[in-house]
């Protein structure tokens, strides 16, 4: 991934709301690292100066360029890792709805994929699985504390477009 700057696309950012965005990454550190110790590296990753104005923070290390979602909406992440992988990474993609923005998290994990009969890909595979639940973890937190993930996204549009006589 590109740290992100000058190169990269306009993105409209400016509506991330900068404490819901420490909520999540909280929440996220709360889940990722259970016992409350993680690495320096991701304690200077939070070090930010808190007045910036949102849409110049996450257009700057240590926030890193993605690319775009299949929806053509900008993401960027933050690696934030895990206890046992240390590049698992937070991420934020503007989106079209009343928050602007959604979270998510990358397992950054499918360069592991390998031969199947190598030595090591139990491990990978193992690796794998555990970041899947940890992801899985952190989004049903965020969603539980009102963050903006695609789950609830998806819910509120599914239910301001439900028929009356359908069940949601």
């Amino acid at each position: 991934m590109d740290p992100v700057g000058t190169s990269m696309p306009p993105a409209d950012f400016h509506g991330v709301r900068l404490n819901e965005l420490r909520r999540a990454i909280d929440l996220y550190l709360a889940i990722a690292y259970e016992d409350g110790k993680f690495p320096d590296s991701v304690r200077k990753r939070l070090d930010w100066d808190v007045s910036r104005d949102p849409g110049e923070l996450l257009t700057h290390a240590p926030f890193e360029k993605v690319g775009k979602g299949a929806s053509g909406c900008p993401i960027v992440a933050l690696r934030l890792g895990n206890a046992r992988y240390p590049h698992m990474k937070l991420q934020i993609q503007t989106w079209q709805s009343a928050d602007g923005f959604l979270l998510s998290v990358n397992t950054h994990d499918q360069v592991l994929t390998s031969d199947p009969n190598s030595l090591d890909a139990t491990a990978s595979r193992t690796l794998q699985v555990e970041n899947q639940r940890i992801k899985e973890r952190i989004e049903t937190a965020w969603d539980r504390a009102g963050l903006p993930t695609f789950h609830r996204f998806l819910r509120d549009y599914i239910a301001a477009n439900a028929h009356p006589n359908e069940a949601v």
